[in-house]
């Protein structure tokens, strides 16, 4: 896959973690399936490879399945801030990036750091990335050492 569908399929996975947290009821699988499902055909949509529709969920399984120990480690983090208090679409931006980080081996941290960043100037306020630098960078470097220790 290349940069740009790499790009594009993070992108995905943050539409889908967002999708997730507001409606709270539904499975990934159902999430996936209502998320492409269109009902009217002449809409205009985008298109995802199967390459990257694949990357997407399995960012989003990675998340989903060790969203307590990457909390804990945003967490950590926060000075005297909570993380319910964190914007939404932020805390799902470095949930995903720091999934990657740990659990995506072909992916090297720096890089998962740095698409996190670009992805809040899409998705999030002007401040967010930097705010999104700050925190992944700190996690970055106090784990940097053992990171192995931390999956």
């Amino acid at each position: 896959m290349n940069k740009k569908q790499k790009r594009s399929a993070r992108c995905l996975c943050i539409q889908l973690l967002y999708s997730l947290e507001l409606s709270n009821s539904y499975s990934n699988q159902e999430t996936i399936d209502y998320f492409f499902k269109t009902k009217d055909e002449d809409v205009d949509k985008i298109v995802y490879s199967k390459n990257e529709t694949d990357y997407a969920k399995k960012l989003l399984d990675y998340t989903e399945d060790h969203i307590q120990k990457i909390d804990a480690l945003i967490q950590k983090k926060l000075v005297n801030w909570d993380m319910h208090r964190l914007a939404l679409i932020d805390k799902i931006i470095l949930r995903m990036c720091i999934a990657e980080m740990l659990y995506v081996e072909d992916v090297p941290p720096k890089v998962s750091m740095a698409e996190g960043i670009e992805i809040a100037k899409e998705f999030s306020t002007n401040d967010s990335s930097s705010f999104i630098n700050g925190i992944l960078d700190a996690i970055y470097n106090d784990n940097a050492n053992k990171l192995e220790e931390i999956k």
